[in-house]
């Protein structure tokens, strides 16, 4: 070779192997990054629905009974009520300035806290309830008039219904 061509030989062979550990880097880079995305990894857990469920039911010798099941009615879904029956006999024959309590309870069965509130009541079809000096109809707890409460999951709430009869 003669002596001009010699730098450029030099410029040539340092470009080259420039260029060979660049494509090498590239390489590696590439490999490395594949390897990175293609990683599995494995997610296990469990998951659970909660669960809402209101009961209702008369007291058991004036208290809430707290095992599940029986007495406790399952709310109606369709009104979104709970509907008690009560004993035929709980409020037959009052008198004037009577006043009869019975006890309720309701449930919360869930796994959520509920807002149980009390709708406006009615009563149809019942002389005691109408006329100009009606019976009066209370939910109350022990202490005031019910309208609402939040119930813990997995608790009960004692409640009264008091009927009281006008003195006329």
């Amino acid at each position: 070779m003669s002596p001009s061509l010699e730098p450029n030989a030099r410029k040539a062979s340092t470009i080259i192997r420039l260029a060979l550990a660049s494509v090498a880097l590239v390489g590696i880079g590439a490999a490395a990054t594949s390897a990175a995305w293609t990683a599995q990894t494995t997610l296990s857990a469990s998951a659970k629905a909660a669960s809402i469920e209101l009961y209702g039911a008369l007291a058991v010798n004036g208290a809430c009974p707290t095992a599940p099941g029986s007495p406790y009615v399952e709310a109606d879904t369709a009104a979104g009520a709970v509907a008690i029956t009560l004993a035929s006999g709980e409020f037959a024959a009052l008198k004037p300035d009577q006043k009869r309590t019975v006890a309720i309870c309701l449930r919360n069965g869930g796994d959520l806290p509920l807002n149980v509130s009390l709708q406006p009541l009615a009563v149809s079809g019942n002389s005691v309830f109408g006329g100009t000096a009606p019976a009066v109809l209370e939910v109350r707890t022990t202490s005031a008039a019910f309208t609402s409460a939040v119930l813990a999951a997995n608790s009960t709430l004692p409640l009264n219904v008091v009927v009281t009869t006008p003195a006329n």
